[in-house]
């Protein structure tokens, strides 16, 4: 295309938006792709610091925890083991004084069982298992990032729990998450999120703190949970397994 051509071309585009909104589009494409950038550069600092290598080679996870948590019911205490075969499948148990729940995912379908009975999940909580691994640790986001999938894009300086913290949003499974990262130690210390939940949609967050190294990666041994800006629950990680023999097994629906 000639000179002349790609002018004309210019200023019929000026003449319809404004010379002024080209150079607004061009800086905000500009700043789209700097936010774009320094996300990635975060995530990357974050898995780095997990544990870099290892986490790439991390193919599951086991790890029990116990403390409270506030039910439809009232509070009460539960124990839970979760156990994670990346990329997506996991299955969650949760004891509770009024009986055991267990859920899981074998990367295809999602079910719920307890005393009542076992039942599928709809489509919509289905999605948010998928959220569920890629938080766990982080590592799931991570191996993302290492596999160059994860969208995310630097928001801004934020405060969390007296800690500076990076800011950043990413393109989850289920829309968008709030990662906060700490500034100093790279770490994911927190995510916020419009959640679905057995009692409807709420905004949850997630702090993480405590960060222990086993075998080669650290994990979060305190994870507190906050829904619509009250405590849903705390939790002390009591036992850590990396890389465990899972059975496939353990993730299908019981019969």
């Amino acid at each position: 295309m000639r000179r002349n051509q790609v002018l004309s071309i210019v200023l019929c585009v000026a003449m319809m938006f404004g010379a002024g909104s080209i150079a607004g589009l061009v800086a905000q494409a500009q700043s789209g792709t700097n936010a774009a950038k320094r996300g990635a550069e975060i995530l990357s600092e974050a898995t780095a610091a997990a544990g870099g290598e290892r986490v790439k080679k991390l193919e599951s996870i086991e790890f029990k925890s116990a403390g409270d948590v506030n039910t439809p019911m009232g509070p009460t205490t539960v124990e839970v083991e979760v156990v994670v075969a990346y990329p997506d499948k996991v299955r969650t148990e949760n004891a509770l004084a009024i009986g055991t729940i267990l859920t899981g995912f074998d990367g295809k379908s999602a079910w719920i069982s307890s005393a009542q009975g076992t039942f599928d999940l709809p489509a919509d909580l289905i999605e948010e298992t998928g959220r569920s691994i890629n938080l766990i640790g982080g590592f799931g986001l991570y191996k993302k990032s290492l596999a160059g999938k994860a969208e995310a894009e630097f928001i801004g300086e934020k405060e969390v729990a007296g800690q500076k913290t990076w800011l950043v949003e990413w393109n989850g499974p289920t829309g968008k998450v709030k990662l906060y990262f700490d500034a100093a130690a790279k770490m994911l210390v927190a995510a916020k999120y419009r959640a679905l939940t057995m009692q409807g949609a709420v905004e949850e967050e997630r702090r993480w703190s405590d960060f222990r190294e086993v075998e080669g990666v650290k994990f979060p041994y305190r994870w507190v949970t906050y829904r619509d800006g009250s405590l849903f629950s705390d939790q002390t990680v009591t036992e850590v397994k990396i890389n465990p023999t899972v059975d496939a097994g353990v993730f299908a629906k019981p019969q």
